[in-house]
């Protein structure tokens, strides 16, 4: 029995639209990438640092670097998408990801760690989510920001997966868990990712599975009008224009938060406020939970009251609920940061892939969410490495959490004025 089974998209013409099933893959790959990896860094940190007796410093640095240099994978592995399509690229970071586990478990000294969890950040991006994004945009249009909210609720369920990862790994212990994690990951890699075919024009279907009126006949073979207008920029005129850069800044600015939250918030809870393990878990838990239905309002809302409003607001968000994190120990308090934290996350994140799809199209989208991970991956290197550094120096995160704060909130600007570039660039998407 296969784990995850669709038709072939031309047996899905006249039936579910096959793009939804693209959404169902991409939402248990970024559900594996989450609860395995990213929001059980936290988990990670406390135990090893137990038990190896690494500074934190040391530990923001390996995860750090390696964050710092899959990003600067993403300008090749947008190339890599937009060339081979999303589904090799997917299929060999899967691969990387689940061996990198499996190393990872095996580790005794500091150099090892940051050979290897590069490793694994390289697998995750390949297999994660850049390559699930351009997949989504390629087979949505009108409904692309629901689209996107569904295939990043993966994210959201594997996060609150992933905050209970504090009790599980300090329970079987942070090796066995890593072991288990690199096994389960190689036995769902191929069929997750046989489903992720390029676009929907190479079957003849179309965008969002809506009929044309029109069509064009080509000998005996019927192939589908996509959107006339529809941008085409390549990356070289995406960075000519401001909007690029402001989507690309806020974007950076927001992972700073994320970013740092995932690596040092059971730490700041469990040693710097007091609460138990379990205390810790439940606000951690809680704050994903809530990117639910931030993901839900993104999804319904995004077309009527506009993108740019409720990612500003979402920024805005970011920013307080990090304020609080830095200034409040009580508990009723660190349940409103995760409220607005979680809510926040879940609101930006579809609206931003949203935004830059709508603004430059699906032709080279791998090449622009490429270069825009260069952005993002200062923001998602330097939170963490800052948290750190002033934790080691202060003796608390209060100053580095007040810190990074300010930046989604300076941020909120960049989406404000993030409108659409003026050229008007229409391109035939279907060759």
């Amino acid at each position: 029995m296969k784990l995850f089974s669709a038709p072939k998209p031309q047996e899905s013409q006249n039936k579910f639209y096959y793009g939804w099933y693209i959404v169902g893959a991409g939402l248990i790959i970024q559900l594996l990438g989450a609860s395995l990896m990213h929001h059980a860094l936290g988990a990670y940190a406390l135990t090893i640092t137990r038990d190896l007796g690494w500074s934190r410093t040391a530990l923001s640095g390996g995860f750090s670097l390696a964050r710092f240099e899959s990003g600067l994978l993403g300008p090749g592995q947008g190339w890599l998408i937009d060339k081979y399509g999303p589904r090799s690229i997917l299929r060999w970071g899967l691969v990387a990801f689940g061996l990198g586990f499996i190393a990872f478990s095996q580790i005794t000294e500091l150099w090892h760690f940051y050979i290897i969890f590069t490793f694994i950040a390289i697998g995750s991006s390949l297999g994660g989510f850049m390559s699930v994004t351009v997949a989504v945009v390629s087979w949505f249009d009108q409904k692309r920001a629901k689209a996107l909210a569904m295939a990043q609720l993966g994210f959201s369920i594997g996060g609150v997966l992933g905050a209970s990862m504090i009790y599980v790994i300090s329970e079987i212990g942070w090796r066995e868990f890593s072991m288990g994690s690199g096994v389960l990951i190689l036995i769902l890699a191929f069929p997750l990712t046989s489903v992720m075919y390029r676009r929907p024009e190479d079957f003849g279907l179309t965008i969002d599975g809506i009929k044309p009126k029109d069509q064009l006949v080509s000998g005996t073979q019927t192939e589908s009008l996509t959107r006339i207008n529809e941008p085409a920029y390549t990356w070289q005129e995406a960075m000519k224009t401001s909007s690029f850069w402001m989507i690309g800044l806020g974007h950076a600015f927001a992972v700073m938060v994320v970013s740092t939250l995932m690596l040092h918030l059971p730490l700041h809870l469990v040693e710097g406020r007091g609460f138990s393990e379990l205390q810790a878990t439940g606000i951690a838990a809680g704050m994903m939970a809530c990117q639910i239905p931030g993901q839900a309002i993104a999804g319904y809302l995004g077309e009527r009251i506009g993108k740019r409003k409720l990612t500003t607001t979402s920024m805005l968000m970011h920013g307080v609920a990090l304020l609080i994190l830095a200034q409040y120990s009580s508990y009723p308090m660190m349940i409103l940061f995760a409220v607005m934290n979680g809510l926040a996350w879940g609101i930006r994140g579809p609206l931003m892939q949203t935004m830059r799809a709508e603004y430059f199209g699906r032709k080279h989208f791998g090449m622009i969410m490429g270069w825009s991970s260069v952005l993002i991956m200062a923001g998602s290197f330097s939170g963490p490495m800052i948290a750190g550094w002033l934790f080691d120096i202060a003796g608390s995160y209060d100053t580095g959490f007040t810190l990074i704060a300010m930046f989604p909130i300076a941020g909120s600007l960049f989406f404000l004025f993030a409108g659409p570039p003026k050229k008007n660039n229409p391109g035939d998407i279907s060759t």
